[in-house]
């Protein structure tokens, strides 16, 4: 009988190691922190819930697209819904309860499907950035994101919670604005991305790791395994353009091409070019040009083969040649 009610917390026992039944004090103690516990359990479960009933969301497309393409091969937009970043954020916070679903970007650089995007039910704004692409886009959408956020606190001042999606730092301001405001701040981000001398995630009450948000498997990759295909590429283009006046085979196309051929992220594609240059497998040489728009000729900058390369390629040859055997 005692092992019953000791199981169920309503035996005391002695210091002696004596088990005795609670006398009707303790007993109105006992049921009285058990009450406290429960109502402060509940009380955190509502707080919780209150603070996610009017949710805004805002994403800083441009950084997000742009970081999770060239870095990990994965579109934002994925078929894949477990994959989907739009899908995953309308599942996480229900759709009764978001008042606000934004994605910020420069539209004409993106290459989405902007339909696919409206069917989600995504607020699209388009920002201007400055027309170009990689390293030489200059990302606005920031700036446009934080002026609507701050907007939003004061055109409808019931939003409780406030989530931001981007791939670095640069909402760290506007997260930090309004956790003072009094607002519930999450926060979806890429680590590797984000500034090594700030902790985003401070200036958020849940952080959550894109990558693992959407399953995204970080690959490892080995340069050495792409190396013939890099070859094999340049050696086409110059069979093809070799002695064509009108096209150089220059840095910028060369490495955007490999990426798309060989099908690895930018980093991977700055490693590999870096790889064969310094280990003269391609030469950067002098190609006449001929410039349709001046009617005129010049000289450009542009790849070829170097012999440590031709002779890579016809021992890859030889190789495969004598596997077929």
């Amino acid at each position: 009988m005692l092992d019953n009610l000791q199981a169920n917390g309503l035996i005391v026992t002695e210091p002696n190691g004596a088990r005795r039944r609670p006398t009707p004090t303790e007993m109105v103690n006992m049921l009285a922190e058990t009450i406290g516990e429960t109502a402060m359990k509940s009380e955190k479960v509502w707080a919780k819930h209150s603070q996610l009933e009017n949710v805004a969301i805002y994403v800083d497309y441009d950084n997000v697209y742009w970081t999770l393409k060239n870095s990990y091969l994965h579109d934002p937009d994925d078929k894949n819904l477990e994959k989907n970043l739009f899908t995953q954020l309308w599942n996480t916070y229900d759709r009764d309860n978001v008042r606000v679903f934004k994605a910020f970007g420069d539209f004409e650089q993106i290459a989405c499907d902007m339909t696919s995007l409206q069917k989600k039910r995504i607020q699209l704004r388009h920002v201007y950035a400055n027309g170009k692409k990689d390293e030489h886009r200059k990302n606005a959408s920031d700036i446009e994101l934080c002026l609507d956020a701050i907007e939003t606190t004061y055109t409808d001042p019931n939003i409780s919670c406030y989530v931001f999606v981007t791939a670095d730092s640069d909402m760290i301001p506007i997260m930090s604005r309004l956790m003072y405001k009094g607002k519930h701040v999450e926060l979806y981000y890429v680590p590797s991305a984000a500034s090594k001398h700030y902790d985003i995630t401070s200036y958020a009450h849940r952080a959550v790791d894109l990558l693992e948000f959407l399953n995204i498997q970080v690959k490892e990759y080995n340069i050495e395994d792409y190396i013939i295909g890099a070859l094999e590429f340049i050696e086409n283009w110059e069979r093809k353009f070799q002695e064509n006046p009108e096209v150089f085979l220059g840095r910028s196309w060369l490495f955007m091409k490999l990426r798309e051929v060989l099908a690895i992220p930018e980093s991977a594609c700055s490693q590999l070019l870096e790889f064969l240059e310094t280990n003269e497998y391609i030469l950067l040489d002098n190609k006449k040009y001929y410039d349709k728009i001046k009617d005129e000729h010049t000289m450009k900058k542009s790849y070829r083969l170097a012999k440590k390369g031709i002779q890579c390629l016809k021992e890859s040859n030889k190789e495969s040649a004598a596997a077929k055997q």
